[in-house]
């Protein structure tokens, strides 16, 4: 057997048995016919075509495809011919219109109250009686507190037995300085007993000066064993309690008047020459949102703080309503300058180019180049003023959006 029949009988395939076969027979191989079946297919290829052909099937295809290309073809065109659409949001346009442009410095600082007082005793003496806790509201001339006025009112009775025998002894004096003076005008008394007499009379006087100072003070220190109310007002603290005996100079309350509170703010001291008593403050007190405030600048501290720059200001704010409270945080804007019904946009919305100062304005949904000339910037250049080439009712872009063109289509989203 030849090397091409190798394989045992059991291996080979019924093609190979009968190669295997016409081999030892000695008849040459049976050839295969294998181009037979590319000219099959190219047979039925050329038919199907011929047949499309005939039908007309196959030119209806091709016209078909013909008319989606051209379609497709029109539609970019006109997606290239459209203008490109740009969508904004609310808060990046701004409509031009009349409005107050004001040049403002920011200033924060605490709330107090603009008038407080802290009772001292003005007496030593024991604490009778205390009405009153911080919180309660207190009108002016209401006792607050009460010393025991005992040893004040035997002082005072003291004092004023004192003053009442020194008067008997002055008026005696008197009668007997004018005896001795017409008896030595008569020549019936030696000149030495009137000198006697004249210094007897200054003695007494000037001790019934010294009683009748007396009586007073000891009157006043009975009036002052009663601590009234200064004005009306509020208990903020309380120093003292019933039965304490406290000495002259010791604090015992404070009250505090919240119809009108003050703002101790600071100010670089470059602005002193714009500030003035009288300019109008807006504050925003932490606790009540976005709700504003109105206040003025009440005073200036003549002297910057020492190593800062800074310039302490007070500004007044009413509270009539007492609703703000002492020690609460306030932030606000000084009124410097103000310019009624001018034209404003947002400083975003100003371009700068070769040809000058322009804006873009949304016009019928589409973006225009619109040329501006600017009178002036205010609220340190956040804001800038219009001279000529904006009217009012009309809309700019607001915001500096690289992306945005003039001759852009605009669609606005919520």
């Amino acid at each position: 057997m030849s090397k091409d029949f190798a394989k045992p009988d059991w291996a080979m395939n019924k093609r190979e048995k009968a190669a295997a076969e016409r081999a030892e027979k000695g008849l040459p191989r049976k050839k295969r016919r294998w181009w037979l079946w590319p000219l099959l297919i190219v047979l039925l290829a050329g038919g199907a075509v011929g047949y499309f052909y005939q039908t007309g099937q196959l030119q209806a295809v091709i016209e078909a495809r013909e008319a989606a290309r051209i379609a497709e073809a029109e539609k970019e065109a006109a997606r290239a011919a459209r203008p490109p659409l740009l969508q904004l949001a609310p808060f990046e346009i701004a409509t031009v219109a009349p409005m107050e442009l004001r040049e403002t410095l920011k200033t924060t600082g605490s709330l107090a109250p603009a008038r407080q007082l802290h009772l001292s005793a003005e007496v030593s003496g024991r604490v009778v009686t205390v009405d009153g806790q911080p919180g309660d509201t207190v009108a002016e001339g209401d006792v607050l507190v009460q010393f025991d006025v005992d040893a004040l009112e035997s002082q005072l009775a003291q004092a004023r037995a004192n003053a009442e025998a020194t008067q008997v002894q002055l008026d005696l004096a008197r009668t007997e300085y004018e005896r001795t003076q017409s008896l030595v005008d008569r020549g019936l008394s030696a000149p030495n007993a009137l000198d006697r007499a004249r210094s007897n009379l200054d003695q007494l006087t000037a001790s019934l000066a010294a009683q009748t100072t007396m009586v007073e003070n000891a009157r006043r220190s009975l009036e002052r064993a009663t601590v009234t109310a200064p004005f009306d007002g509020v208990i903020s603290e309380r120093q003292i309690d019933p039965g304490q005996f406290v000495g002259a100079g010791s604090p015992l309350m404070t009250v505090v008047d919240l119809t009108r509170l003050e703002v101790e703010a600071t100010a670089p001291v470059s602005y002193g020459p714009q500030l003035a008593p009288g300019q109008p403050v807006e504050l925003k007190v932490e606790g009540f949102g976005e709700r504003v405030f109105q206040g003025r600048l009440e005073r200036l501290n003549p002297v910057a703080i020492e190593g800062s720059r800074m310039l302490p200001i007070y500004v007044s704010l009413p509270n009539e309503g007492g609703e703000l409270r002492g020690g609460m945080f306030a932030s606000g804007r000084i009124v410097l300058e103000a310019k009624q019904d001018g034209l404003g946009i947002p400083s975003g919305a100003l371009h700068h180019d070769a040809d000058g100062d322009y804006v873009i304005v949304v016009e019928n949904g589409m973006t225009q180049r619109r040329a501006v000339e600017i009178a002036r910037e205010w609220d340190a250049g956040a804001v800038i003023e219009i001279a000529s080439g904006l009217e009012p009712g009309e809309v700019v872009v607001a915001e500096p959006l690289p992306e945005l063109k003039p001759g852009m289509q605009i669609e606005l989203v919520e």
